[in-house]
């Protein structure tokens, strides 16, 4: 993993299980393993690059928050960002992170093709985001996603 963050601590099995209970998900063992042993994360004042490429729009993005379950911290929490958003996502899908540019990765857990890691773009930071267009495929699995991030 090249993504760098001061992480929150560690989510436990039963705070997991709950998450994909209220939203009807099931994640994947990567990512779950991600939560257990990081339960995200911040880049505090900015210190790491945290970079994504958007390869489709020649765009790039820097994680600034992994999102955990349960964090007790304000603003850190997926089930907060998922459920104030929760209208404006795919179904099936939870928001597990920010970027430094105001837009979410969003994980979709469809079970079909489209299921992945998104940079949804709902600040129309991007100039090619419109109402029609302001998600971006990055990655098909957690792991691949972390193998994106450049420091």
């Amino acid at each position: 993993m090249t993504m760098k963050l001061d992480r929150f601590g560690f989510a436990n099995e039963e705070a997991i299980s709950i998450l994909e209970n209220k939203f009807e998900v099931v994640l994947p063992e990567d990512y779950k393993r991600f939560l257990l042993q990081e339960n995200g994360g911040r880049n505090t004042a900015y210190k790491y690059k945290n970079l994504v490429r958007i390869s489709q729009i020649s765009e790039e993005i820097n994680i600034d928050v992994m999102f955990g379950v349960e964090t007790n911290m304000k603003n850190a929490d997926i089930e907060q960002w998922t459920s104030e958003y929760r209208d404006d996502l795919f179904p099936n899908s939870i928001i597990i992170g920010d970027t430094i540019q105001h837009g979410f990765i969003v994980f979709w857990l469809s079970n079909d093709d489209n299921a992945g890691i998104y940079y949804y773009d709902d600040t129309y930071e991007f100039e090619s985001s419109t109402d029609d267009v302001n998600a971006y495929f990055l990655a098909n699995s957690f792991s691949e996603f972390l193998s994106m991030v450049e420091n």
